[in-house]
């Protein structure tokens, strides 16, 4: 019981340190802001899609499972709606929040958090072609119903134009890097050396620096005015999902790995995009902001509390 509890303590706790070091690092003035900007940009656009590709490209299609896919991607869907019927019963008299409440209850940091637990978890810089694959399919529903919720519940009269949304996820870069992964799998090309290596060296830059953007992020000032609906989404985000989705997969017999991507892609905190998108959209970007900071503070202990549990019972 006492190694369980190590394992799991010794897997999450790298993350959040690394979280705490981005926090210190922007409070000391030791960096600034156009460097995180810029970090971050480097990681979306160059870094993750460079791994994304690599891990795609050499990935075994044959062990392939639509059904786990199906499940994350109805997942995905239900707590979408769950969290927005959740919101508009919580805060009947303040609407405007409910975007930004219902946003970061459904939407988790998965590829930039949840890729390097599960690379903790199983000792290892590459990533599972189940984990790889589920961001593909349901990283574009976190921007389709993030941009039909914030549209429906803005105050800007807009309407929801499936075109955008569409052309926003086929220019995604990390989309972009898993499709164009896809051939060299399913035809079994060999990458030549050279691209490898490049490649290992992009993608390891990928996780310590996307930690670092996130813990400078984090502000303690958007948190004081909105409590009683940011514990209400983390509630749900951290607690909530990844003990209905693992019970979902125990109950389907899905194999070890896949019930490890169903408890990481569920049950990481609000993604940084969840303050992005909401604010840039006209959403309550202060909520936003304090559903984000909560969720990463509250994940320490709910991450190695389930990381425990999944030990326990031999999953991991």
């Amino acid at each position: 019981m006492l190694e369980n509890f190590w394992f799991s303590l010794n897997v999450s706790l790298p993350i959040f340190l690394l979280l705490a070091a981005g926090f210190g690092i922007k409070r000391l003035n030791l960096l600034d802001d156009s460097f995180f900007s810029q970090a971050s940009s480097l990681v979306f656009t160059v870094a993750l899609p460079a791994k994304l590709f690599y891990d795609t490209a050499t990935s075994d299609f044959s062990r392939f499972n639509p059904a786990f896919i199906l499940v994350c991607m109805l997942g995905t869907t239900a707590f979408f709606l769950i969290a927005w019927g959740v919101g508009a019963l919580m805060l009947r008299k303040v609407p405007q929040k409910v975007g930004a409440f219902a946003h970061g209850s459904f939407r988790g940091n998965y590829v930039y958090i949840g890729f390097a637990l599960m690379q903790n978890i199983l000792g290892t810089d590459v990533i599972p072609l189940s984990a790889t694959l589920a961001s593909a399919f349901v990283l574009p529903l976190y921007n389709v119903y993030a941009v039909i919720l914030l549209t429906v519940t803005g105050s800007h009269g807009r309407r929801v134009r499936p075109g955008e949304i569409l052309l926003q996820v086929v220019k995604n870069p990390m989309i972009l890097g898993i499709v164009a992964g896809l051939p060299f799998a399913l035809l079994h090309v060999r990458l030549p050396f050279a691209l490898t290596q490049s490649l290992d060296y992009l993608g390891n830059l990928c996780t310590p620096l996307a930690l670092l953007v996130i813990g400078a992020s984090i502000r303690f000032s958007d948190i004081a005015h909105d409590i009683r609906p940011i514990l209400g989404a983390c509630s749900i985000k951290l607690v909530l999902q990844p003990l209905v989705m693992v019970s979902i997969g125990l109950l389907l017999h899905m194999t070890h790995e896949e019930l490890l991507v169903l408890f990481v892609l569920f049950g990481v905190p609000a993604a940084a995009n969840v303050y992005i998108v909401t604010r840039k959209m006209g959403g309550d970007a202060q909520l936003a902001s304090g559903i984000i900071v909560v969720s990463v503070l509250l994940s320490m202990f709910t991450m190695t509390a389930g990381i425990f549990l999944l030990r326990t019972a031999g999953i991991v």
